[in-house]
């Protein structure tokens, strides 16, 4: 009989939380079973900024998900967003300790403990350390050292960081909301797991996963990431422009987003008007579709080109083959992946969550990216109860304050097992 785990994705995002319950097996296979969502005001560009509204929409949000699923559940794998956040990469080096050097996991837990030795800031905390590749006496290129032989072992590591509070602002709120972390997970990190093929990871590709806050920029290569950034604009800056340049409110001007906006004005018939109504009054004023457009525009292009600049600072601009995959809710807008071509010259495509069952068309959008990715990434790294938890400090596995043993033998398994 085949073991099923159940594993619960929980996407905090600027505008809504979601919630999805899935069931993955012993051959890695994930069906949906259950998905929740609710609005929220309590983050503003991934971060806590109100509790009691945050825990409110989490709440819910789960409720519907249990409903769906017929079932409760008690843990769930939580994203983590915000510019705050930030990568570096770093190496470890350590002498196999073993008489017959054969390479064990506490070796492999030693030089990925020694590659932690890079000089973080007393407000901030390791919240991934993800071995990218081994090198085995000067053979590089390892993806899984453990078995082999050898008297010297590196490793190349991806570190991601961010400032405790928010981490633990968002770990607070969650078991407030009566559950328990099974781990904290970059946003960028979550739906590249999603809507990305192992192919692309390996031959190089950029995911921007452009939320309502903000925007997350990942830089994938050999595997798996080699740069991470947040940025710290999203769709809601192009709502907000659109309510300034045509006077109506932040409501309708998401209406209209959604309903007559794109990103390349001339695409548009020039004779082709929408309606707006202005702020604070029953008046309604007939302009150009056209000047949506020329509105959306230039901050859509914007957000490509500084993700373009996060590129260029991994120094893999003009190295990825395999292009760029825009996803996220603010992916919806017409003619996005237009623009993120003009800007990059290079091929882009829509990430869409995929290699899912059940109930996997009420994920299929980008805007479920993190949150079905959240799943996979519980799936694949194994989180049981009462193993590496987080506590009400926020400290557990996921930070590098708690369980390391659990953190290293996780790390190393997601990197065997997906890669």
């Amino acid at each position: 009989m085949t073991r099923r785990k159940r594993v619960v994705g929980l996407d905090l995002g600027t505008s809504k939380v979601a919630t999805v319950v899935g069931e993955a097996d012993e051959f890695g296979n994930i069906n949906i079973i259950g998905v929740g969502e609710a609005p929220t005001e309590g983050l503003r560009r991934g971060v806590v900024v109100n509790i009691e509204k945050t825990v409110g929409s989490i709440t819910a949000a789960a409720q519907a998900a249990e409903r769906m699923a017929g079932v409760r559940f008690d843990s769930v794998v939580v994203s983590l967003a915000g510019p705050h956040l930030s990568s570096q990469n770093s190496r470890g080096v350590i002498a196999v300790s073993r008489d017959s050097h054969e390479i064990g996991p506490d070796d492999v837990e030693r030089v990925v403990d020694a590659s932690r030795a890079v000089s973080v800031p007393s407000d901030r905390e390791v919240v991934h350390v993800i071995p990218r590749t081994f090198t085995v006496d000067g053979q590089d290129g390892v993806k899984e050292a453990m078995g082999m032989t050898g008297t010297r072992l590196e490793v190349e590591t991806h570190i991601v960081t961010g400032a405790q509070t928010s981490i633990q602002n968002v770990i607070k709120c969650v078991h407030q909301a009566g559950f328990d972390v099974d781990d904290v997970v970059g946003q960028g990190l979550a739906s590249g797991l999603a809507v990305l093929s192992s192919n692309e990871m390996e031959l190089g590709v950029c995911l921007i996963d452009i939320g309502a806050g903000t925007t997350d920029v990942v830089v994938f290569s050999e595997g798996s990431g080699l740069h991470l950034a947040v940025l710290a604009v999203g769709g809601n800056h192009v709502t907000s422009d659109i309510a300034i340049g045509l006077r109506t409110t932040l409501t309708e001007a998401e209406t209209l987003k959604l309903n007559y906006g794109h990103t390349l004005a001339e695409v548009i018939p020039g004779e082709e008007r929408i309606e707006v109504r202005e702020v604070g009054g029953e008046r309604v004023q007939e302009v150009p579709r056209r000047f949506l457009a020329e509105i959306i525009g230039p901050r859509v292009r914007e957000i490509f080109q500084m993700a373009r600049e996060e590129v260029r600072k991994s120094g893999y601009d003009g190295l990825l083959p395999a292009g760029v995959v825009v996803t996220g809710g603010g992916a919806r807008l017409l003619g996005t992946i237009d623009a993120a071509q003009g800007v990059f010259d290079s091929s882009v495509r829509l990430g869409l969550p995929a290699g899912f069952g059940g109930l996997s068309d009420r994920v299929s959008g980008p805007s479920f990216a993190t949150a079905v990715g959240l799943v996979r990434w519980g799936a694949q790294l194994g989180a049981a109860p009462g193993n590496g938890r987080h506590n009400g400090n926020g400290h557990g596995h996921g930070n590098g304050n708690g369980n390391l043993t659990t953190a290293y033998s996780k790390t190393v398994r997601w990197l065997r097992d997906f890669f």
